[in-house]
């Protein structure tokens, strides 16, 4: 145990190669007596970090964050005829959800870590937000971490979130007027931010009374003792989307059941894979 302090020291710099190779290129180095010289030389190829030098580590195991998610295209195409979103094409096919969460890793010895990874376009935004009011939306994306192998568990920290890239107007009904017309309620209109992923609510027989954005089943299962060596991806699938209301972004707050309002981020599912 009395190792893992240094090659923790050493994560960052792991991560930095990581990323630049790619998560695939981990696998060929999966040797739990030290470090793999391909590994090695693709982070450090001058030498001079002492990666090399350390001598019986006792090995590893790759977390990485896999975001398939997609953007709906309604949501695109508001963003851009009315909130002024101007990106180039190439730009638009590649857009993703930004996304963030942090990952709890527990050793074998009880010691824990915890790492934030964060993934997706920070462009998906209309063109009257600051981003300067949510300064994680800017915050340099990890996808990926090196750790010790004698791990106990890896599993995500609920909650999950999604960054909303508009403003979400609740609506409700003006009798005087006998018109719908937007009004503004700080409690159900939040402006571009970040919004938790909430799970669909059920009944005591299990039955889904209200569909939220990740179903009962669909949410990140924990991985238990994985093998030195391993890669452990969080794999998130679905597509980000809000309600529309009066051809905007919103929902009616008359509404009983509030499906519209439950369904803002979008729908998601998770998948964990162990290699």
């Amino acid at each position: 145990m009395k190792n893992k302090p240094t090659l923790y020291r050493l994560k960052r710099l792991m991560i930095l190669g990581i990323r630049a190779i790619g998560v695939f290129a981990i696998l060929p180095f999966a040797n739990c007596d030290s470090l793999g010289p391909g590994f090695v030389n693709q982070i450090d190829p001058l030498g001079t970090s002492g990666l090399a030098n350390i001598g019986n580590a006792p090995g590893h195991v790759v977390v990485a964050f896999a975001n398939n998610a997609e953007v709906d295209e309604r949501l695109l195409l508001y963003l851009e005829t009315a909130g002024g979103l101007m990106l180039p094409d190439a730009e638009k096919r590649t857009l993703s959800p930004r996304i963030r969460f942090r990952v709890l890793i527990t050793y074998a010895g009880g010691e824990t870590a915890t790492v934030e990874f964060v993934d997706g376009s920070r462009s998906l935004v209309e063109s009257t937000f600051t981003a300067d009011s949510e300064p994680d939306l800017n915050q340099n994306d990890l996808t990926n971490v090196v750790v010790l192998c004698d791990v106990a568990r890896i599993e995500v920290i609920l909650p999950v979130q999604v960054f909303v890239p508009v403003t979400v107007t609740g609506f409700e009904f003006d009798e005087g007027n006998e018109v719908l017309q937007g009004v503004f309620r700080p409690s159900t209109t939040p402006p571009p931010s970040f919004r938790s992923l909430l799970v669909d609510e059920r009944d005591t027989d299990g039955n889904t009374t209200l569909r939220r954005n990740i179903g009962v089943l669909d949410g990140p299962a924990p991985v238990m003792n994985p093998a030195c060596g391993s890669l452990v991806t969080i794999i998130l699938d679905g597509v980000l989307s809000v309600p529309f209301f009066n051809d905007i972004p919103g929902f009616s707050i008359e509404d009983p059941n509030p499906v519209q309002e439950a369904s803002i981020g979008g729908r998601y599912e998770f998948r964990v894979s162990v290699q």
